[in-house]
């Protein structure tokens, strides 16, 4: 329902502001005869940047909250937070760019032509850096991205009391301008939207395959979120909390983390009832009595010396700069910026890493490695499982920390 409403809600906006960056000085021309648009043109204009402001900023507050409670946002709340400012401050730069072009079509002068040039640098720009600003808006925390939103709204309210200023006090003889053609902006404008929605849809197919893949494992910062202490809960400790019998903590840089896990032949899980991390596999012991003759043949050691060990991949991992450490009894969660990066599991005689990673890289690290493979996540979001017999080269293992870290973002 909500990405129904945040699609329904940008093309409203597209259409409106589509419709703002044309000049109204002569409705009839197109068969409209409405005159009171003609007398408000530019109160009705500033509404619609008043409503675009209005549904950015729902949004902006539901993408801080989502980000807070299970550590970012997703693309749709993002996208509405931050497209009705943005393509507003387009449009009625190229109000204002129009209307100083006529401005200099009526007073050629350098300072004219300095001035229209200046609204079409802007627009450019605008244009050109908005899917850098969009992308680094959903990624941002919560304060980065409220600057984010602040400096947005500096720019289409700049462009708005500029373009107010230049059409209410030098632009001539406005109801006589010849306006016919600059219907087609607004054309133009719906036209890329729609060619917009279809370039998300064609990548959203190609996409399809990832999706699919990432149905293996859960949703990471939801789980976390259900981990999380309750604030009403008086018998809670401050730093741990108890739920099913689990504790969970985070931990300090300054205290030693030490595992003690005992050590689980995976050839035997099958025989053996094995309690399994619910997040990480779905694999369950059907049956924990001998029913083949494989369970009376010796099993071949599928272990080799661990390079790193666990203790010393923990080690590792937090020695790496503002990195949060959350302790389970069954696992470690390794945090930046409150965005989960890598889970161990010790294992005893092996250990498991879930780690976020690019879709191409995963790709070549499963092919040239058979103990790792992908893992389903969050929408959106690549993560990838290695089970480590000591058969990772030590190098590989510390890669793949340190990529991970790098692009938690990503």
């Amino acid at each position: 329902m909500k990405k129904f409403f945040g699609n329904f809600f940008i093309f409203i906006i597209v259409l409106l502001v589509s419709l703002a960056a044309v000049p109204w000085n002569n409705l009839s021309q197109w068969g409209i005869t409405v005159s009171v648009l003609t007398d408000y043109e530019m109160y009705i204009k500033g509404g619609i940047g008043v409503f675009a402001l209005i549904i950015s900023l729902i949004y902006l507050f539901i993408a801080n909250s989502e980000y807070k409670e299970y550590g970012y946002v997703n693309k749709i709340t993002s996208r509405v937070a931050f497209i009705p400012l943005y393509i507003y401050a387009i449009g009625i730069m190229i109000f204002g760019g129009l209307i100083n072009y006529y401005i200099y079509i009526d007073s050629a002068s350098t300072t004219n032509l300095l001035i229209l040039a200046f609204f079409g640098i802007i627009t450019i720009n605008l244009i050109v850096y908005g899917y850098i600003f969009i992308k680094h808006f959903r990624e941002e925390t919560n304060g980065k991205r409220i600057a984010y939103y602040i400096l947005l709204f500096e720019i289409a309210a700049l462009a708005s009391a500029m373009t107010y200023w230049f059409f209410t006090y030098k632009l001539n003889n406005y109801s006589s301008i010849g306006t016919y053609y600059m219907i087609l902006i607004a054309g133009a404008g719906i036209l890329l939207y729609f060619i917009h929605l279809i370039a998300c849809s064609s990548n959203s197919r190609k996409n399809q395959e990832i999706e699919e893949m990432e149905e293996e494992i859960n949703d990471l910062t939801k789980t976390n979120k259900k981990h999380r202490p309750n604030k009403h809960k008086k018998t809670l400790q401050k730093d741990v909390v108890t739920k099913n019998n689990k504790k969970t903590m985070i931990v300090s840089n300054q205290q030693t983390i030490v595992s003690s896990e005992g050590n689980i032949d995976p050839t035997n899980l099958i025989y053996e009832d094995v309690a399994v991390d619910p997040e990480f596999t779905k694999t369950i012991a059907s049956d924990n009595k001998p029913n083949s003759i494989e369970y009376y043949i010796e099993k071949p050691k599928m272990f080799k010396s661990l390079d790193p060990t666990f203790d010393e991949l923990v080690a590792h991992v937090r020695e790496m700069p503002d990195v949060v450490t959350k302790l389970d009894d069954d696992r470690i969660t390794f945090y930046v910026d409150r965005k989960p990066f890598l889970v161990l599991m010790n294992l005893g005689n092996y250990y498991r890493m879930v780690f976020k990673y690019d879709l191409e890289k995963g790709i070549r690290l499963i092919i040239k490695y058979p103990t790792i493979s992908k893992n389903k996540s969050t929408r959106e979001e690549l993560w990838f499982k290695a089970n480590n017999y000591g058969d990772i080269p030590k190098d590989i293992i510390y890669q793949i920390v340190k990529y991970s870290y790098d692009n938690v973002n990503a």
